[in-house]
């Protein structure tokens, strides 16, 4: 099975690539390989994007054996270390093929003339077979040798009907659950071997003693024939019977040693397993064998095995049998009935009778006495192997012992089941934390940050959350609840409010009976509050679990640091930009104004364009336009000192020309912090006959343009030297009139050098859309600007940008 996708070089990809790869092994049935894929392609996403900075192509190839991950960028001049070392303990970079590398079965890179592909194998611990090919008919009378397949495992009704057909005995035989469930076991066994027990008589008279194990000829859905290995237990009365089949040679599999024997022998397995079985099976369907023989070689009703989830905490119930397979995952304290002993944990438990202990959850199952031998492995407890009997005292002390070298023999294989499981979970909480990470990194709002939070909390670590944070007096103050059910999180609000963080765990409130975890918000050395975690009562966060929640926990800590001080940065930064634009356009009945202002980028806080228009008084007014160079504090500097000299020598009575020379001695005099400005200052007074003469300076910036009401468009005023270069620059004014209904349009050169590839809008763009601007009022002709220049060129504004237009008011 093959599947590929192209992602866009930007920091979203990795988590939709992590998404893509875990859709596709879900749908393809490898969930066994999901988490180490997922962190994988985590890795190796994020270097493509970081440092390639190209489109990236994540390719996955399935087989029976494993995965094939491949992750290509167009960087092929990047060259990787043909090595893998792991970084120093402080690097914050650098894992991403020592992870990859420490995941996969093998790794590599391959360059080509345009691309450079990393590929990694990881395999899959257990090879799933494949599926047989039908088998060729047979001679007759000749019997088929199946395919290496596993235990197939077939339930037979007291009458001996199929009633349960496992996937391996579909592989073996090739037939379907469907097509053989509710058919007698007889009818599919050869006609010479059905006067055995193998062919599942109903008419045994004891079922005690129906047990039967031998070789036998089994009919193929292909009509040819297996000879196959059969182990026959009954389970209870009106209850049926268990068949384990395996190819003839590999009976050892299953095979008991004759006579039965309840004692073990001297020396060897215990259970009579071959040396290689394990290897043979695989770590689980062993365990599983394991537990079938344990029971069997005590008599018992049942029998189950648990392993530590955390070292010196809690056991899971792991594998059953004869018990409901839903007790799978039963989570089971030290000391609880069934569990070792913690004050002797090493020493095997014997209860002869569970009703005299307060009953328990074996004794819900028909259970009186119980057998526990402890699983061992360099003197600590992983694990227990435990048998039960519906009679009082139903195991004898020489079946204690033979339990016990029984859990002997299979500690190791135990112990391996219990870190695989461990080092999966451990990969699942990576992926966790590594996706948590992205998120929290992709908002710099504080309640989305906090939301995010919540979301990623409930209900995968807790039942409830609740965010607080610390006041300018160190007080707490609850900022955000989240539920798993959303009916609760109101109700749950109202008495979060009125309890201290620091009191919740010792509430008692119906709606706080919890296990509580109240763990700090710390970024950058200082606490700013606390994330409290609500579980269900009596199942706390431990271990594992617990470390990564204080993860999460330092994680959002400092990504709400982060979004707090950026909210503080942009009010600020917006604060300062309406410092340096006018308050309001002014209203005068001789002319009619119009403005566009935006800044370079979505999150710049102060451009260096600006724009003002105030009365000077006896009917005469300003106008500017400039254009700092650069952006950001400084050229805010810059444009605050420039606007405010305009002003104040403005009102003072000065010409424009004379403005201007102030104002570049102004500038000169920041020294280091002076920046280079654009200017075009004018101002209007009234001429008679509603028309306005105009006054007009261009210090280096684009010059004006007029359109006149009879549709001619031109440029007006002479380029002179722009302000900030040189100390003692002599200004001169051009003098205009503007007729009614004319129209003076300003513009930065974020207008003008608006680019297309090779193109730009400059002054003949703008000047043909002028023409078409007609008796439209000035703001629509400012905004009729913007629509030019962001149909120009698609994407963001890579300047500031700034519009002034001035309509004279027309006649009538």
């Amino acid at each position: 099975m093959h599947t590929q996708r192209t992602f866009a070089p930007e920091g979203q990809s990795v988590a939709q690539a992590r998404r893509f790869v875990r859709r596709a092994l879900e749908d393809w049935g490898a969930e066994d390989l999901t988490d180490e894929a997922v962190l994988a392609t985590s890795e190796l996403v994020t270097n493509a994007v970081v440092h390639a900075g190209t489109p990236v192509r994540v390719a996955l190839e399935l087989d029976v054996q494993g995965l094939r991950l491949e992750v290509e960028d167009l960087h092929p001049r990047r060259a990787l270390p043909l090595g893998v070392d792991g970084p120093s303990d402080d690097a914050e970079h650098g894992r991403g093929l020592f992870i990859a590398a420490a995941l996969a079965g093998a790794w590599g890179v391959d360059y080509s003339a345009g691309a450079k592909r990393v590929w990694v194998r990881i395999e899959r611990s257990s090879v799933p077979p494949q599926t047989p090919a039908p088998a060729a008919p047979s001679q007759r009378g000749r019997a088929a040798e199946p395919d290496d397949v596993g235990v197939a495992v077939v339930a037979l009704s007291p009458a001996g009907e199929v009633t349960s057909w496992s996937h391996d005995a579909e592989r073996m035989l090739g037939w379907t659950a469907e097509e053989v469930r509710g058919r007698p076991w007889r009818e599919l066994v050869a006609a010479d071997d059905r006067g055995s027990t193998a062919g599942a008589r109903s008419d045994v008279p004891s079922w005690a003693d129906q047990r039967w194990q031998g070789l036998c000829t089994v009919r193929r859905r292909s009509g040819a024939h297996a000879r196959v290995f059969v182990s026959r237990t009954a389970l209870a009365p009106r209850e049926g019977s268990v068949m384990l089949l395996v190819p003839a040679a590999r009976r050892a599999l299953v095979e008991w040693p004759e006579p039965r024997a309840r004692t073990a022998p001297a020396g060897g397995d215990p259970l009579g397993l071959r040396e290689d079985a394990l290897d043979r099976l695989g770590i689980q369907p062993y365990l599983e064998l394991v537990v079938e023989r344990a029971r069997d070689r005590l008599s018992a009703q049942a029998a189950y095995l648990l392993l530590a989830r955390d070292p010196d905490t809690d056991f899971e119930v792991t594998t059953v049998s004869g018990l409901d397979a839903g007790l799978r995952g039963t989570r089971l304290e030290p000391g609880v009935t069934g569990a070792p002993d913690p004050r002797n944990p090493h020493l095997p438990v014997v209860l002869p009778d569970l009703a005299a202990n307060g009953g328990s959850w074996l004794g819900e199952n028909g259970l009186r006495s119980l057998l526990l031998a402890p699983l061992v492995t360099e003197g600590r407890v992983v694990g227990a192997l435990g048998v039960a009997s519906d009679r009082v005292a139903g195991f004898s002390d020489e079946e204690a012992v033979l339990l016990q070298r029984i859990g002997t023999a299979v500690a190791g294989a135990a112990d391996r089941a219990r870190l695989r499981v461990s080092e999966r979970e451990r990969r699942g909480w990576l992926t966790f934390l590594a996706e948590t990470g992205d998120l929290l990194a992709g908002s710099l709002d504080q309640d989305m940050t906090m939301a995010i939070t919540g979301q990623v909390v409930v209900p995968r670590l807790a039942t409830w959350c609740a965010v607080h944070l610390d006041d300018v007096r160190g007080h707490p103050v609850l900022q955000q609840v989240w539920h798993r059910d959303e009916r609760a999180v109101a109700s749950l609000r109202a008495v979060l409010e009125e309890t201290p963080p620091a009191r919740i765990g010792e509430s008692r409130d119906e709606r706080l009976r919890a296990a509580v975890l109240g763990i700090p918000l710390v970024a950058r050395g200082r606490r700013i509050g606390q994330l409290t975690l609500g579980r269900p009562p009596g199942d706390p966060l431990h271990g594992e679990a617990r470390v990564v929640a204080e993860s999460v926990a330092r994680r959002a800590a400092l990504a709400i640091d982060n979004a707090r001080a950026h909210g503080e940065l942009q009010a600020v930064g917006e604060a300062l930009q309406r410092s340096l634009l006018p308050a309001a356009l002014p209203s005068a009945p001789q002319f009619d104004v119009g403005v566009v202002y935006e800044a370079a980028g979505e999150r710049s806080l102060a451009g260096g364009d600006f724009y003002d228009v105030f009365p000077l008084g006896g009917g005469r007014w300003c106008f500017a336009v400039g254009d700092v160079c650069g952006t950001g504090a400084e050229a805010a500097a810059v444009t605050g000192l420039a606007r405010h000299t305009i002003r104040a020598l403005g009102l003072a009575g000065f010409p424009v020309a004379d403005i201007l020379e102030r104002l570049n001695a102004a500038i000169l005099e920041e020294g280091e912090r002076s920046r280079f400005l654009t200017l075009v200052c004018g101002t209007l007074e009234e001429n008679g006959g509603g028309r306005l003469r105009m006054s007009l300076v261009s210090a280096g910036h684009p010059l004006p343009f007029v359109v006149r009401r009879t549709g001619e468009v031109g440029q007006v005023g002479r380029p002179q030297p722009l302000l900030g270069v040189i100390e003692k620059v002599t200004f001169l004014a051009d003098e205009y009139v503007l007729d009614r209904g004319d129209l003076l349009v300003a513009v930065t050169d974020g207008v003008l050098e608006r680019r297309e590839g090779r193109r730009m809008l400059e002054e003949e763009g703008l000047a043909a859309d002028l023409t078409e601007a007609g008796n439209l009022p000035a703001q629509a002709v400012a905004e009729r600007i913007r629509r030019l220049v962001g149909d120009f060129a698609p994407g963001p504004q890579a300047d500031d940008m700034a519009v002034l237009a001035i309509r004279v008011t027309p006649a009538g």
